[in-house]
């Protein structure tokens, strides 16, 4: 029984209501019936087929958060937000070393750091620079990174952090920038195993177009030099850059830098054969059809059937293949550029010396259109020393 004069306290959601009932025991008799708790729902109701929602119906129900733009992201902030740049800048390479060291086990704080360096090593627009880089010097920051042997710690880290894609964007981003033009920095990263690491990254990511654009840019620059070239075919670098080239076709800026480095790649001649034996030959053919329009990737394509031309094995797979008519196309695709038409002529030269390829070659008015390019670059040294060496001047063509 409950006194008369009693009533609930507490929130109305959990509020216990006394309703009369009919009771067996007479009609004053009373019993307590529990309320669910109450959760408001917004009923926002599919559009019926005909009808049309007010104005503003939807947006209204929008949560407005004024202070989404005022936060920053911990793990993730913007370049300006990024404190460890202000590090790098004032303190150098020792500074943010030691940083990096402390705090070397959260791959987040990693991806910062790689990216503070990448700052500092990399070229800069007034626009968009940040006032603390204002002093930082990119060539005295590289040169006291390899006087501290500072690659090393960078290469260690890529390695400790292998399932982090950033770890391996940003580490290959300071890669790129220190080989680009300097031979000191490639001979450093071979001796530190940068090789075996940047095919490692290439086996893995193979499928990744954007962190293989940066691989196969690394291998250009690095097989600039002979020796690296024979230490990247080691570890099976032509094995990655054919597979870029058959799978990645479509990837007009991947198959660029795959071309570079297939280009630097197969200077050396023992580096075709592995390639004949890989069957990869034809794939340049077929990067060629697709991208025949691009001057620039055509250009490079003509170097590498250049340094192809110099086995007669290959030669005749290429002639059986038609690749003596796609040259020919190569030459009347931009007849005044004379980067171009040297390039045609350096990947024609050797097929001269063949008197059955020298027929097909006139089938397709090739010696026709070496004349005409000899008049039009009537000046270019170039295009007059390979037009003679095509025209029978010498017997065969030194490529290197």
């Amino acid at each position: 029984a409950v006194p008369a004069n009693w009533s609930p306290v507490g929130p109305p959601s959990f509020q216990q209501t006394a309703r009369p009932t009919p009771s067996v025991g007479g009609p004053s008799a009373m019993a307590l019936t529990a309320v669910a708790p109450f959760e408001p729902t917004l009923d926002v109701s599919p559009v019926v087929k005909g009808e049309q929602r007010r104005e503003g119906e939807e947006d209204m129900w929008k949560l407005q958060d004024s202070t989404a733009e005022f936060r920053t992201s911990l793990t993730r902030p913007t370049d300006k937000d990024n404190e460890l740049v202000k590090v790098a800048a004032k303190h150098g390479p020792a500074g943010i070393l030691a940083v990096l060291r402390k705090n070397k086990d959260y791959s987040w704080f990693v991806v910062l750091a790689f990216r503070a360096l990448q700052m500092c090593l990399g070229p800069r627009q007034a626009a968009t620079m940040l006032p603390c880089l204002r002093e930082c010097d990119p060539v005295a920051f590289s040169i006291e990174m390899m006087e501290l042997e500072m690659i090393d710690e960078v290469f260690q880290l890529m390695k400790y952090f292998a399932h982090v894609r950033d770890v391996h964007h940003h580490g290959l981003a300071i890669m790129e920038i220190l080989i680009m033009d300097d031979s000191e920095w490639r001979d450093e990263v071979a001796r530190k195993g940068g090789i075996a690491l940047v095919c490692d990254i290439a086996k893995q990511r193979k499928d990744s177009p954007s962190i293989m654009c940066q691989v196969m840019t690394c291998m250009s620059y690095l097989a600039a030099e002979d020796y690296i070239e024979v230490m990247l075919c080691q570890h099976d670098a032509l094995h990655y850059v054919a597979y870029v080239l058959k799978v990645h076709a479509a990837n007009a800026e991947l198959v660029t830098r795959a071309s570079l480095a297939l280009l630097n790649l197969t200077v050396c001649e023992p580096h075709v054969e592995e390639l004949m034996d890989k069957q990869a030959i034809l794939l340049i053919l077929a990067v060629l059809d697709r991208h025949a329009s691009d001057v620039h990737l055509v250009i490079i394509v003509m170097g590498i059937l250049a340094n192809f031309s110099v086995k007669d094995d290959v030669r005749d797979l290429l002639v059986s293949a038609k690749v003596l008519s796609r040259v020919a196309s190569a030459m009347r695709l931009d007849p005044g550029n004379p980067v171009l038409q040297v390039a045609c002529l350096k990947s024609l030269v050797n097929y001269s010396t063949n008197a059955e390829h020298y027929m097909i070659m006139d089938e397709l008015d090739i010696p026709v259109l070496v004349g005409q390019m000899m008049v039009e670059h009537a000046h270019d040294d170039g295009v007059q020393r390979y037009g003679n060496y095509f025209l029978g001047q010498h017997t065969s063509c030194p490529i290197l």
